[in-house]
């Protein structure tokens, strides 16, 4: 069993607050179970209850809206775990009628999709709920407390088998491109396939597809429509759809020149290189590939996003690009102040278009392999 010290464990286990329930989104096969584990062990407590989301007894227990039931259920306990919340019906009136009945209790649940479970939230867990994202291993939960020289000699294997953590338990690439197989064939799309009718469920993986062959490109939504002989509006509610399933993430462009630069376009990136790659089944090494700057950008900016989420910065994310066709990769406002950066494989100075430091006045900071480490950790 893998057992890399999760950055959420110590977040999590010292964020609680009286009548407000913890809630843990991420993809299956992520850690959120073994996440729960480690708040546990922190924990040490003997009034503790764990219930798994998955299983028809804890369905049938907490799909009930009654307060009695409830109570009875939950009373002799202190910290109740309830781990892929998704599948049980009314789970966050639930969750509203028992905090709300017993507001010292300490509350952590988690869930693959945030489909019903933020909508459910909203109606019913407002100002009573704290939202975290586990997302697959950073490259600083990978290298722990290991000096940081070595975190490059796990680069390659995150950026062709990503970083679900079982992948750097196995050994041999082999076994690792069974298991990232596995996932994309059984788990990947499976709860938003039980949550959401699709008239055409297969499209939802065919768009998953288009989109891992246009990492770091801007994307069309009347191109993907054509692509898969479907409206535009079903296009873009299936791309929310992998959104909140924490396959894909979007970019939007940055503008404060309507005229002159790029403002309603968006790149799409992945939360894990590994499933990208399984997609569309390309797992050669680094040295034989020709998309390696698209993986390197992929790979810094949900690195980047990691870093800035597990710290809890409010932090928005861009690119930027002009008519002209200059670019810049990763544009971040926090409280209105810009930086910019630009990704390169290879070490060597960042360019910085003209048009954008006349408009900004900043340099874009280049990010390569010799000091990536700062930038993500």
């Amino acid at each position: 069993m893998y057992m890399y010290k999760r950055t959420l464990t110590d977040i999590i286990s010292t964020s609680f607050k009286n009548g407000c329930i913890s809630i843990i989104y991420g993809a299956r096969r992520v850690g959120k179970t073994v996440l729960l584990e480690q708040i546990r062990a922190i924990l040490k407590r003997t009034d503790l209850v764990v219930f798994n989301g998955d299983t028809s007894e804890a369905v049938q227990a907490l799909g009930s809206t009654s307060e009695m039931q409830l109570s009875s259920l939950v009373r002799p306990y202190g910290v109740i775990f309830i781990d892929e919340v998704q599948r049980i019906p009314n789970i966050s009136l639930a969750l509203k009628i028992i905090i709300d009945k017993f507001p010292e209790k300490m509350i952590v649940v988690t869930g693959s999709s945030s489909l019903q479970l933020a909508r459910g939230a909203r109606e019913n867990l407002t100002g009573r709920n704290q939202t975290f994202t586990l997302f697959p291993l950073s490259g600083a939960e990978l290298v722990g407390n290991e000096p940081r020289f070595k975190a490059s000699a796990f680069l390659e294997t995150q950026l062709v088998f990503g970083g679900y953590p079982m992948v750097h338990t196995l050994v041999g690439n082999e076994e690792r491109k069974r298991y990232l197989a596995g996932i994309v064939e059984d788990y990947l799309l499976r709860d938003v396939l039980f949550l959401e009718r699709l008239e055409r469920p297969e499209n939802l993986k065919k768009l998953a597809v288009l989109l891992a062959f246009q990492i770091g490109q801007e994307v069309s939504l009347n191109e993907l429509a054509t692509a898969l002989s479907m409206s535009v509006k079903t296009v873009s509610r299936y791309l929310d759809l992998l959104e909140k399933s924490f396959i894909i993430f979007r970019i939007d462009a940055y503008s404060r020149n309507m005229r002159k630069e790029v403002g309603k376009s968006k790149k799409y990136y992945f939360y894990d290189l590994g499933i990208r790659n399984a997609l569309i089944i390309q797992f050669q090494p680094l040295s034989e590939r020709v998309d390696v700057g698209a993986l390197w950008e992929n790979f810094l900016m949900v690195e980047r996003k990691k870093k800035r989420e597990y710290a809890r910065e409010s932090v928005s994310m861009h690119f930027w690009r002009n008519y002209a066709g200059a670019e810049i990769d990763l544009v971040e406002v926090v409280n209105g102040v810009l930086s910019a950066f630009e990704f390169k494989w290879s070490a060597g100075n960042a360019r910085t278009p003209k048009q954008f430091k006349d408009q900004y006045g900043i340099e874009a900071t280049g990010i390569h392999r010799d000091n990536y480490l700062d930038f993500i950790s």
